[in-house]
């Protein structure tokens, strides 16, 4: 239906009416005289449809024969439109010039999506393709897809296989990661001591001797899960112990009590336009050799289209300052909120003793934890 319309468009057609007469002794005629019709509609004694311009030409001995009287409702297509607009030449140029501009832009490449990457990031593909040619703004007859394929899997030794798919202005990038060989448990024989101290709350031993149970307190070192086992024969084994121990254990969390000095730092940036894989620069260089940017494209909701704004920033440090009353304790607070996050990362909260002072705008934090207290200790052994 799509290129019927088209063709419509591209030659035009013609919208009219029928009155009077005997309009089904009208179509007839008209199939007969292989006349097309279409969007037929009757009003009362009026029929209205559509047909093309060399059918209009030629529909009149049909009207004639059936005694109806013909009016064009309105006329379609392209022809009718150059016709209308020949003095306007402005709108033609403008008309011309956008289909060429499309004409030429679609043989760039616009957006490249990459998909079957786990471990590698996307800007890590994107920079290995971008080496071999597959990059936004590139031409797409200039992409030879079996050797940028290649040539990636070379580069990235994570990459099992790689494939380039050009569909339009859009490539795809599929790639598939090694998958890496499973680790086996290391057998050099160990014991399992404490870590910290704390007082014991449960004891499973995969591999060893248990040598404390729940209830018992132990120091940083001791021995939890022994690697030496006892044969029925009285004869010994050296193992890699393995277990779990749980354990209660305290710990304290202080921030605070010093004045805070930091640096405050200035920025100094600069804007590109980002057209097709060139960048216009809008200033002067930064002469830096660190810094980091930001980008921002125009986008259809879906992908990211090949024109937007890149910023690059460079910050400097300038002026040291105090930090101090609501600014110290945020400040504090963050601190206190991050090791409190990395407390309860690997353990589980029991109880918590919560203290400030407003003084010197610091948090301390008394937690007792449910955490694995167990350590490998490797056994060595005189020859």
């Amino acid at each position: 239906m799509l290129i019927i319309k088209l063709i419509r468009f591209f030659t035009g057609y013609v919208s009219f009416s029928a009155h009077g007469g005997f309009c089904e002794r009208f179509v007839n005629l008209c199939t007969l005289n292989r006349i097309p019709l279409w969007n037929m509609k009757r009003q009362s004694d009026t029929l209205f449809a559509d047909t093309t311009v060399r059918g209009y030409k030629s529909i009149r001995q049909s009207a004639h024969r059936s005694g109806v009287k013909l009016k064009i409702v309105k006329k379609h297509g392209l022809p009718f439109f150059m016709e209308h607009n020949r003095r306007r030449r402005g709108i033609l140029i403008g008309l011309a010039a956008c289909v060429l501009v499309v004409a030429v832009l679609s043989r760039f490449v616009w957006s490249i999506s990459v998909e079957g990457n786990h471990k590698l990031s996307k800007e890590q593909i994107l920079t290995v393709f971008a080496e071999n040619g597959v990059k936004i703004g590139a031409l797409k007859k200039r992409i030879s897809p079996e050797d940028a394929s290649y040539n990636a899997t070379r580069s990235l030794p994570e990459l099992l296989w790689a494939s380039v798919n050009i569909k339009g202005s859009h490539i795809e990038i599929v790639v598939k990661e090694r998958t890496d060989a499973p680790e086996f448990p290391d057998t050099t024989p160990c014991n399992i001591v404490a870590s910290e101290d704390g007082k014991i709350i449960s004891v499973q031993a995969n591999i060893g001797d248990v040598q404390v149970q729940a209830g018992d307190l132990v120091l940083k070192g001791d021995l939890l899960i022994s690697g030496v086992t006892k044969n029925l024969d009285g004869s010994e084994n050296l193992k890699a112990a393995r277990g779990n121990v749980e354990a209660e254990v305290n710990t304290e969390i202080a921030v605070g009590g010093e004045p805070l000095v930091f640096t405050q730092t200035e920025e100094k940036s600069r804007c590109l336009i980002y057209f097709f894989g060139l960048k216009i620069p809008l200033g002067l260089p930064l002469h830096e050799e660190e810094y980091f940017t930001s980008e921002s494209y125009l986008s259809n909701g879906e992908l990211n289209l090949p024109v937007g704004i890149v910023r690059e920033h460079f910050y400097y440090a300038d002026t040291e300052a105090k930090l101090e009353g609501v600014y110290a304790q945020l400040y504090n607070a963050a601190l206190y909120s991050k090791a409190y996050r990395d407390c309860l990362s690997s353990a589980t909260l029991i109880g918590e003793n919560f203290t400030s002072d407003a003084s010197s705008y610091g948090f301390t934090g008394r937690l007792t934890l449910k955490k694995d207290i167990g350590s490998k200790l490797e056994i060595f052994v005189e020859n």
